[in-house]
């Protein structure tokens, strides 16, 4: 799990070299977290909702690409009052299995609290009726880079284009800074205990 976290991490910085295999003799070449990426993950894909004015990328540390958007939500309100979505820009099969890292990290926490909670980030097949493909709710933020998780299996053939990452932030009055958000497949057959897990509290 810990292995996983960090490649899922260290996944475009590293353009997969961390995983490669060394031995050429060997075969077949086992798969990288990078071969796994099927979307366009960086900051400027992001398009806001509920914002004025609409945040621009800025740079950053600690975060893979070093990019992110300033989410200020002056007031609480309903969480998807604010929010965020992304286009997916790649394929996927139905009996696939999905995992969503977005980055994030709250920049001002709501009064008198030590962290924020985002309502929701989820993966869903556009137009209608709606096709989940992954989704989390009620995930703790804190003043730290973190990556939250989404997994799910797949129900629908869904071409590049045809599924978005959606993010809610409005329910609470709290500056968030959004990075990066990675879509991995990881074909039919993984073993979805495998996968990253968002903390409890």
């Amino acid at each position: 799990m810990k292995t996983l976290s960090i490649a899922l991490g260290l996944a475009l910085t590293l353009g997969g070299s961390a995983f490669a295999q060394t031995d050429p003799a060997a075969a077949p070449r086992p798969a990288r977290m990078i071969d796994r990426l099927i979307n366009s993950p960086f900051v400027q894909n992001w398009n806001t909702w509920g914002l004025t004015p609409t945040p621009s990328p800025h740079a950053v540390e600690g975060v893979t690409g070093g990019q992110a958007l300033t989410i200020d939500v002056p007031r609480a309100g309903d969480p998807w009052s604010v929010g965020a979505v992304m286009t997916n820009s790649g394929a996927i099969k139905t009996g696939d299995i999905v995992l969503l890292g977005v980055w994030m990290r709250a920049a001002r926490l709501p009064e008198g609290q030590t962290q924020t909670r985002l309502p929701l980030i989820l993966l869903e097949g556009q137009g209608e009726p709606k096709i989940g493909l992954a989704q989390a709710s009620n995930m703790v933020v804190g003043d730290q880079w973190t990556m939250l998780y989404a997994s799910g299996v797949a129900t629908a053939d869904l071409a590049p284009g045809q599924s978005s990452i959606i993010v809610q932030m409005g329910q609470a009055r709290h500056t968030l800074e959004l990075g990066p958000a990675l879509v991995f497949n990881f074909g039919p057959d993984y073993d979805r205990s495998r996968l990253p897990q968002n903390p409890t509290d």
